[in-house]
């Protein structure tokens, strides 16, 4: 997928580079991070070098993914984390995370609807997917302001260290995406 630099209002959404990797590492020893997302334990700036390469410059997956790093447009400042995992054709699913100093002030909702307007205007997709961990309220939220439907609780779903555990499930439809007023991205 390519990836190029989004301007969403007072964020900037770019590609990850190597110079990205103590940041993520920083932010990946995060204790609310680390609880709900899959990361070695202890987690190492080796760790976080394998992945900003493999993952999210490379595109892991054989490419099929699209990451940006969320940072102030003013300052520069890397604020979070957005990314899309391409599915089936037309469809594709996003993920986010926030560096804990920025949190509470709207990075993921801002960079959520920002890169779910670049997937359906510039990357054909039709339906992007969200999914979390039962539990995680603060991913709930973002997905819900961001305009997602969150359809169903999934039982058992997903492993999370070693432990099956609930997860919800959500959709966005391009046309919501393309209607939505509040993106501000048009």
């Amino acid at each position: 997928m390519n990836r190029q630099t989004i301007a969403a209002g007072w964020l900037t959404l770019r590609p990850f580079t190597p110079a990205d990797i103590p940041w993520v590492h920083e932010v990946s020893l995060d204790p609310v991070l680390q609880r709900f997302m899959q990361v070695p334990s202890p987690y190492r700036l080796e760790d976080a070098a394998c992945f900003v390469e493999q993952a999210y410059i490379a595109g892991g997956d054989g490419g099929r993914r699209a990451e940006f790093v969320a940072e102030d447009a003013a300052t520069a400042t890397p604020l979070g984390r957005v990314g899309l995992r391409l599915g089936e054709p037309g469809a594709a699913e996003v993920g986010y995370w926030v560096d804990p100093r920025a949190r509470k002030r709207g990075v993921a909702t801002t960079a959520v609807r920002a890169v779910c307007q670049w997937a359906v205007t510039t990357a054909g997709i039709e339906l992007i997917e969200w999914r979390c961990e039962a539990g995680n309220i603060a991913s709930r939220r973002v997905a819900e302001k961001a305009g997602f439907l969150i359809e169903a609780t999934l039982r058992k779903r997903r492993v999370r260290h070693g432990v099956r555990v609930d997860e919800w499930v959500g959709s966005l439809l391009r046309d919501e995406v393309m209607a939505d007023p509040a993106s501000g991205l048009r």
